[in-house]
């Protein structure tokens, strides 16, 4: 951890708990990786309110992330956020995008005329066969260097969850960057339910996820390392992913924000389809925030 950033210790979860997750939910044996440990730590940051799970070293190597995307259908696939994203690009720009996965959003981007480059930590997917008018290369991004070469947008989807050393991450992009050049940024948004409802989430444990981001602190991280904040905006809830919410489980940890799903749970039981269906979408719509975000950053001299 870095002295410069003071944290706080706030829970800990049993080690056999995530294995057992990984096993029944994607039969991917990760025992590897917590080999001689008990417990994995969560701790936030005193200044950003960041979340992190510790020690640093339980991340998902290469081999994992082949391992899990053989089991995972889909596991690239186009999202809500690149939709998003696109509409900040211009033709004849510079583009790098870090874990471009199928290089999905590299074929949106060069159909737009933007000079797209990807990184990708999965050497198959990098070097799938295609007609491609854009580049990806095999590295992880703090081995990438491009010398005295600046990009007008740097984008990644999906993938700061995945990255510890967060500090290193900001300082190695504001290198890469023109001068007020953008940073877009996706992330899980651990507001709904992901951290609060559903804790052990398998695809929001290690070795997949290290971090727990919500809109707040991701704004705030950013800031102390010379981004400013241009957009932040929310994936809308879908009425799936609601009624996903209200399947789970009751907490036994009280919050307002609970309280909202917690009434909705018993309006389901009483009301008819037709008038629960409208009560929810109006929860969806103006109540909770969806379960990704994306932020626009840009940076600061």
């Amino acid at each position: 951890m870095n002295k410069d950033y003071p944290v706080k210790f706030i829970e800990k979860i049993a080690t056999n708990q995530v294995i057992s997750k990984y096993r029944d939910d994607f039969n991917v044996d990760i025992s590897s990786y917590f080999e001689g440990l008990d417990f994995v730590e969560i701790y936030e940051c005193i200044k950003t309110k960041y979340r992190f799970f510790y020690p640093f070293y339980i991340i998902g190597d290469e081999f994992f992330y082949k391992d899990l995307s053989s089991k995972k259908i889909n596991y690239y696939h186009e999202r809500w956020e690149h939709k998003i994203a696109l509409n900040y690009a211009t033709e004849g720009e510079n583009w790098l995008e870090i874990g471009s996965g199928n290089s999905s959003f590299l074929k949106e981007l060069s159909k737009m005329g933007v000079v797209a480059t990807g990184l990708e930590f999965n050497r198959e997917e990098a070097a799938k066969p295609d007609d491609r008018k854009f580049q990806v290369i095999n590295t992880d991004f703090f081995s990438f260097s491009s010398e005295d070469f600046k990009y007008d947008t740097i984008a990644l989807f999906q993938v700061l969850e995945h990255i510890q050393d967060i500090s290193l991450f900001f300082k190695h992009t504001r290198k890469l960057l023109k001068d007020e050049g953008k940073l877009i940024i996706s992330v899980p948004n651990n507001n709904p339910y992901l951290y609060v409802f559903e804790k052990l989430h398998t695809l929001n444990l290690p070795p997949h996820h290290m971090g727990l981001w919500t809109g707040d602190s991701l704004a705030k991280v950013g800031d102390l390392f010379g981004f400013k904040m241009l957009h932040l905006r929310f994936e809308p809830l879908s009425q799936y992913e609601l009624n996903y919410i209200l399947n789970l489980p009751d907490s036994d940890k009280w919050s307002i924000r609970y309280f909202k799903f917690y009434l909705l749970k018993k309006v389901r039981k009483i009301l008819p389809n037709t008038v629960f269906n409208i009560i929810s979408y109006w929860y969806r719509s103006s109540l909770v925030k969806g379960r990704n975000l994306i932020i626009i950053f840009q940076k600061n001299d």
